[in-house]
């Protein structure tokens, strides 16, 4: 444990603490968890997508199943959970 100072409004002087400076053993893990949650709930926005009625062209279509499968693939992408996501098209 380190000592830190703070600053304590009630009473109205720096006092010390001590902090754990230690780093938390399931951070890489947590980055992982709530990357992937993030990108399931981009492929669940754009499930409407898959459908045979959903009124949109070929091309948004392609469109959207790549921008699905760039989602799909975002765990295997180096660097990962340290990754940018794929654009969104437009009309999702």
């Amino acid at each position: 444990m380190a000592k830190e100072l703070v600053y304590d409004a009630l009473l109205k002087k720096e006092v010390e603490i001590e902090v754990d400076n230690q780093e938390d053993p399931n951070l890489e893990q947590n980055l992982i968890n709530a990357k992937k949650s993030q990108r399931n709930a981009l492929l669940n926005s754009s499930d409407w997508t898959m459908v045979n009625d959903s009124k949109l062209s070929d091309e948004q279509t392609a469109e959207a199943t790549t921008y699905r499968q760039s989602l799909r693939d975002l765990p295997d992408q180096e660097g990962f959970p340290d990754i940018d996501f794929p654009t969104k098209p437009d009309f999702i």
